[in-house]
């Protein structure tokens, strides 16, 4: 019988710990900035997106609400100033051949004389509620002589051909309006002279009166109807060279009295026979 193999006791083994694993830190860091980062830039423009929603909701609510209350120009031009450069009243300029004003467009539709005391034929004039009393009126030729006007309106005037200045002044308390109407042969020479207004009218005070607004610091208009240029100056009839509160309010009200005597004119030349002379406006 053979002997039975002998087995061999092994020594015991050793339990081997097991390595722990160090995270790789850096790495973990990389990627939470990276995530951080988008975040921000989903934020940014979560939040431009915003605004520019809102941006655009207000810009078109205030062009809706500018379309919505932008008002139509309307009314008439101011052509009184307050100061030493007046402002220019409503132009023919564009007037169309259905204007009232056509006949006195030149001199060989308009051929009634040129009478100062015609055109302003009438001795008292309300306005504003204030009688004015015409107290003197004149015709001076040639324009440029420096007579009628002051600032180098005359020589405005001497451009275009000017053939006479008519005046007439009007007087309430201490204030006085000087109304003046510029002759042209043609309305393009009247509105050329308005374009390029410069100076003013003087006043024209009553034999015995004190000179008033004879050099700049009244306040004045001007403004052209046909072949006409018509103007006022407002100041004191004391006299000097200040303007006057009441006589500057009443400066439209008498270039509206000027413009209706003009248009009279016109009427009377349009229904003027051929080869008459007309009559002139009163």
């Amino acid at each position: 019988m053979a002997p039975q193999p002998q087995w061999q006791q092994q020594p015991p083994q050793q339990a081997v710990p097991p390595q722990r694993v160090e995270p790789d830190w850096e790495a973990l860091a990389d990627r939470n900035e990276a995530a951080g980062k988008r975040k921000r830039r989903m934020k940014v423009i979560g939040i431009v997106a915003a605004v520019v929603l809102v941006g655009g909701g207000v810009a078109g609510g205030m062009l809706l609400l500018g379309k919505k209350d932008d008002p139509k120009k309307t009314g008439p031009v101011a052509t009184s100033s307050a100061s030493n450069k007046p402002t220019p009243g409503p132009s023919s300029a564009s007037a169309g051949p259905d204007d009232p004003s056509k006949p006195i467009w030149e001199a060989a539709t308009d051929p009634a004389p040129q009478d100062a005391g015609a055109l302003f034929s009438a001795t008292q004039v309300t306005v504003n509620g204030a009688t004015w009393n015409r107290t003197v009126v004149s015709l001076d030729q040639p324009c440029w002589d420096g007579n009628s006007t002051t600032g180098g309106l005359g020589k405005v005037l001497g451009d275009q051909g000017c053939q006479k200045v008519l005046r007439a002044t009007y007087v309430s308390g201490d204030s006085a309006v000087t109304v003046g109407v510029a002759v042209f042969d043609h309305k393009i020479q009247a509105e050329t002279a308005t374009k390029n207004y410069a100076g003013q009218l003087k006043g024209l005070p009553a034999p015995g009166a004190p000179a008033f607004c004879a050099n700049s610091g009244c306040t004045s208009t001007h403004s052209s109807l046909g072949r006409y240029a018509y103007f006022t100056v407002e100041g004191s009839a004391k006299g000097g060279n200040a303007s006057d509160a009441t006589a500057t309010a009443a400066a439209s009200g008498f270039a509206e009295h000027v413009k209706g005597q003009l248009l009279q004119r016109a009427k009377a030349a349009g229904s003027a026979t051929p080869g008459s002379q007309g009559t002139p406006a009163g």
